[in-house]
């Protein structure tokens, strides 16, 4: 367990409250307030609870105010605050809100966060340090927000759910949960390999497979096997499939123009591999202009984070 890990743990159940199966969103900081916005319509949406975890700043006075304070005490220190939770409260009805403060380190909240929430969403942050720990450590499925471009209808993927392939098992998450908002949402998915051997972008679905012969049949038959067995459990969501060229990060990145969302897999591997393979899902996250769900493999006891 790392030293994140241990404070993550000890700032878990901070009155024995449980976030189980709960949204759980970051509140404050750069991009705080839209991250707040897409969770609640997510649990508006899905009949989730939406927990607000906030991270007061060292000289606020709702540090001293314990874990769970009232409305006037949260009314009087900071207002704005205040007045986005008792929206909240509104939208959604007192049972199914929760406000959970908390001090020190924000990645470090989050992250114990997480350990209770079926997703947690999160601003991009001014510098993307917090969000990079997070996604890192996140034990559930974390939504980066970003600031948004304006739509573009005519981006080939536009209101799409957008999964990135590799044939994987953290590929395999990621197309399992990008499946399941897709059918919640009722929009469709579109799932994306991003391949060496390909000199172009090519997109597609079964009625037009047939146009398109300049796409590697590795490409096809890998997309055909990670997505047959999950379109035939979500048989209400139409499915796109894209072989696209470049980089991994950055082909993806350019996939999730106009998307609803990108959703990519986190293989959790060490600074090494890292190192060895890059980011990509903090690139993605960092670089995309749409919001960003990174799924977590769940790790194997032992390995490193």
């Amino acid at each position: 367990m790392t030293p994140l890990d241990r404070a993550a743990h000890a700032a878990r159940h901070p009155q024995g409250t449980a976030m189980i199966g709960s949204i759980a969103a970051g509140v404050g900081g750069a991009g705080g307030w839209q991250a707040l916005a897409w969770a609640a319509e997510e649990a508006e949406r899905t009949g989730a609870r939406l927990v607000l975890v906030h991270v007061c700043p060292p000289d606020s006075p709702l540090g001293r105010a314990g874990t769970e304070p009232s409305a006037a005490e949260v009314e009087l220190a900071d207002p704005a605050l205040a007045h986005a939770y008792a929206g909240i409260q509104t939208r959604l009805g007192g049972h199914r809100t929760a406000l959970h403060l908390h001090r020190g380190d924000p990645a470090t909240a989050l992250v114990g966060a997480s350990a209770d929430a079926r997703l947690l969403a999160i601003g991009a942050g001014g510098t993307g340090r917090t969000a990079r720990r997070v996604l890192r450590h996140a034990h559930c499925p974390v939504v980066v927000i970003r600031p948004q471009a304006p739509p573009d209808p005519r981006a080939p993927l536009a209101g799409h759910v957008v999964v990135g392939v590799d044939g994987s098992p953290a590929g395999r998450t990621a197309l399992e949960f990008g499946f399941a908002q897709a059918d919640e949402h009722h929009v469709p998915l579109a799932a994306v390999h991003v391949s060496e051997a390909s000199h172009d972008d090519y997109f597609y679905d079964d009625v037009t497979l047939s146009t398109h012969f300049a796409v590697e049949p590795a490409a096809l038959d890998l997309l055909a096997t990670e997505t047959e067995p999950l379109a035939a459990d979500h048989p209400a969501v139409p499915v796109r499939r894209a072989v696209l060229h470049g980089t991994v990060a950055d082909a993806l990145i350019r996939a999730g123009s106009g998307a609803r969302l990108l959703v990519v897999g986190d293989k959790r591997r060490g600074v090494v591999g890292r190192v060895r393979t890059g980011d990509v899902p903090g690139v993605v996250a960092a670089g995309a202009h749409c919001p960003v769900a990174v799924v977590p493999l769940h790790q194997l006891e032992g390995e490193p984070r």
